[in-house]
């Protein structure tokens, strides 16, 4: 077999794999009962992170086979080396694989850290070896179910209760220095309640972090969002990156 033969079925092949793990994906959210909306920021929320899962399995098939298939791309990132106290940022094109390494990386320097997260917390030690206070956004009650370590979820918190989630926020900040902050799940809280009432919980969330000089962390995709949406974010809440 020609080294064009052979590189054109590998090419089809990895091709048809990836259109049936996409199509089983999409078929499993639509068993789960969420509406077309919550369906389409899903869909697109998965979509982002197709490069780092490229990433990962590239890293995995060099180790396994010896070779040098890593490229420049999967260590490039649009997050600044250095974050600066008191900074809101969100983060357009990161990669939670970026993400959360530079989480866990402000923790080993110190750092404490409130995780607000979409993602269940037992997925995020386990893939990212971040340790520290959680809180899962769900509607389902089985957070405090512990995880095969033994460890609880950490604290859950419904999507809906976004003057809670302030509370609990500020309470973490004012007793705590040195602090880090990342929410995960923004197109979450905004399917679950309106743009508006997420944005005035951002502004105040800004607000407490300015005042503690912490720092925050917001990975989002920008498709999931209206135009008009996502400049309001980037106006009345931070910079982007």
């Amino acid at each position: 077999m020609s080294e064009e033969e052979s590189y054109a079925k590998g090419y089809l092949k990895g091709y048809g794999e990836g259109l049936k793990e996409a199509w089983d994906e999409l078929i499993a959210l639509t068993l789960k009962g969420y509406t077309a909306r919550e369906i389409q920021v899903l869909a697109k929320s998965n979509r982002t992170s197709i490069d780092s899962k490229v990433q990962a399995k590239r890293r995995r098939i060099s180790g396994e086979l010896g070779l040098d298939l890593i490229e420049d791309t999967d260590t490039a990132s649009s997050i600044p080396s250095k974050l600066s106290s008191g900074g809101t940022y969100l983060i357009k094109d990161g990669g939670l694989d970026t993400i959360f390494g530079l989480f866990s990386k402000m923790l080993q320097k110190g750092a404490r850290g409130l995780c607000i997260l979409r993602t269940h917390p037992s997925m995020v030690r386990k893939k990212y070896g971040v340790d520290c206070e959680m809180v899962w956004l769900t509607k389902a009650e089985v957070a405090s179910t512990p995880d095969r370590e033994g460890k609880l979820a950490g604290e859950y918190l419904s999507p809906t209760e976004l003057p809670r989630l302030s509370t609990l926020i500020k309470k973490f900040l004012t007793e705590n220095k040195d602090t880090i902050v990342l929410l995960e799940g923004l197109e979450y809280l905004i399917t679950q309640n309106d743009f508006k009432s997420v944005l005035k919980f951002l502004q105040m969330l800004k607000d407490q972090v300015t005042l503690a000089e912490s720092i925050l962390l917001m990975p989002i995709d920008p498709s999931a969002l209206d135009e008009k949406d996502l400049k309001l974010l980037e106006i009345e809440i931070c910079e982007p990156i």
